[in-house]
This record gives structure tokens, C-alpha cells and sequence, in this order.
């Protein structure tokens, strides 16, 4: 009987200890700046906007020589 007693003494304070692990780490990412999340968010936002205007004035210029063909 004791056996079991201490091993789930073991136990408890395994996942004791995960749960403090647990909450450091939670801790810790609350620190972080989120600043540097939205800066990271904009730029990729702005980088995707800027690959959209590309690919229009890509297929603009595919489609203007032939614009110009029909037209002399």
C-alpha cells in the first residue's frame, strides 16, 4: 500500500511540476512585445498587397503588345 501512495505522491508532483513549467512559459510569452507581432503582420500584409499590383501590372504589360498589334 505504500508502494502506490508514494508513487502517486511521484506523480502529483510531476504534473505539479509541469504545471508551474507550464504557467512560466505562459509567463514569459505574455512579456514579449506584441508590437513586434503587428510590425511582422503589416509588413507581410503590405508585401502581399505590393505582389498583387505586381502581378496586375504583369499580366497589363503581357496583354499590351497585342493590344497595340490590333491597333496599327
Amino acid at each position: 500500500m505504500d508502494s502506490k501512495i508514494y508513487l502517486y505522491e511521484k506523480a502529483r508532483q510531476a504534473h505539479y511540476q509541469d504545471l508551474l513549467r507550464e504557467a512560466e512559459n505562459e509567463r514569459l510569452l505574455a512579456q514579449l512585445p506584441r508590437h513586434r507581432w503587428s510590425t511582422i503582420k503589416r509588413v507581410a500584409g503590405k508585401v502581399g498587397v505590393l505582389l498583387l499590383k505586381l502581378g496586375t501590372r504583369l499580366k497589363e504589360f503581357e496583354q499590351s503588345p497585342t493590344f497595340l498589334e490590333d491597333h496599327l
